[in-house]
């Protein structure tokens, strides 16, 4: 099985699951990098200084990198910065993930900090139950074997379907 998806079709996707919150627009593609502009005071969970903060500050810039895969891992790093406040927003940004990945089985994606990034490590081995999930009729029966993931413009996935 092979799906490729514009960028705008898998914001539609992900905004309807509410795997994206209103907060993120301003959503492109520059090759293999998606960029977005975010007003973190409108993200759910935010604590209330930070909240107040980010409303005055206004929104940060982010940058999403796909780095590719090695061995059984996909790799996407993460920065954000605010365009006149410089700060490492990386430990504020792996919290928010987490929260987000949360609802994932465990060791499909880890997040980690890295040099100023939030660098997500999907597991190809693990991610396979939530492809499958988003096949007609919740992939019953289907088991999926993730081969290749490709973010930016175009989002691709390449995977092999076989009965569970």
């Amino acid at each position: 099985m092979e799906l490729t998806l514009g960028l705008d079709e898998a914001l539609v996707a992900a905004r309807a699951s509410g795997a994206l919150p209103t907060a993120v627009t301003d959503v492109r593609a520059e090759g293999a990098v998606v960029l977005a502009r975010v007003a973190v005071h409108e993200l759910p969970g935010v604590p209330a200084p930070v909240r107040m903060a980010t409303r005055m500050a206004g929104p940060v810039d982010v940058r999403v990198e796909d780095r590719g895969i090695t061995g059984r891992s996909w790799e996407v790093a993460i920065v954000a910065q605010h365009p006149v406040v410089r700060a490492d927003l990386s430990s504020f940004v792996a919290d928010a993930l987490r929260g987000q990945l949360a609802h994932l089985p465990p060791g499909v994606a880890l997040v980690r900090t890295s040099g100023g990034a939030v660098v997500v490590d999907v597991d190809l081995d693990r991610v396979g139950p939530v492809v499958a999930g988003m096949l007609p009729g919740g992939g019953r029966g289907a088991a999926v074997h993730v081969e290749h993931l490709q973010l930016g413009a175009r989002l691709h996935v390449v995977a092999r379907v076989s009965a569970a």
